[in-house]
């Protein structure tokens, strides 16, 4: 043991521990470096050969059979992909219940649509009424497939909520 606190130890004798204390905790940090850079580099290799596809559903769904979809009446809100499906006298039209300002669901409510986030709203035919929404909801394209289902594409939109109707032809 050194005399003194400060004092270095130049005669060393086999008493003396082959690392000292100031040695082990220097090697411990480095080894945490090195172990902290190594899981970045792993973690950043896994990242690139892990596919980054994004898991949406798809632009295109099925409301159904038009005979089950059209014996309904008024609004129907489809959780699933975040739409109203509103039938009136035989024919069909979808809105988006997405709101324009940061995405939250709108509800549903007896002037229209309200946000329930930020507090944007909007009259029954999506025009946006007041809050920070910078568009109206929009209206999605319905057609009916090959099979007979009523089918709804949301990579097409349009804002006219009277060209938005969709009648079946029987």
């Amino acid at each position: 043991m050194p005399k003194y606190r400060n004092s270095l130890n130049f005669d060393r004798d086999e008493k003396d521990p082959l690392m000292t204390r100031r040695s082990f905790l220097a090697l411990m940090g480095v080894g945490a470096c090195i172990a902290g850079a190594g899981a970045l580099f792993n973690a950043s290799v896994l990242g690139f050969l892990y596919p980054n596809a994004m898991k949406v559903p798809p632009s295109t769904f099925s409301l159904g059979r038009p005979d089950d979809v059209l014996t309904r009446e008024g609004k129907v809100f489809n959780a699933r992909q975040k739409v109203f499906i509103e039938t009136s006298a035989g024919r069909v039209r979808v809105q988006t219940a997405v709101c324009t300002h940061l995405g939250c669901t709108v509800n549903l409510v007896d002037t229209g649509y309200s946000c329930p986030c930020h507090g944007s709203t909007y009259d029954s035919y999506g025009r946006n009424t007041g809050g920070p929404a910078p568009s109206p909801l929009v209206f999605f394209k319905v057609y009916k497939g090959a099979s007979g289902d009523l089918l709804v594409d949301k990579a097409q939109a349009t804002l006219d909520w009277n060209d938005a109707w969709f009648t079946p032809v029987t």
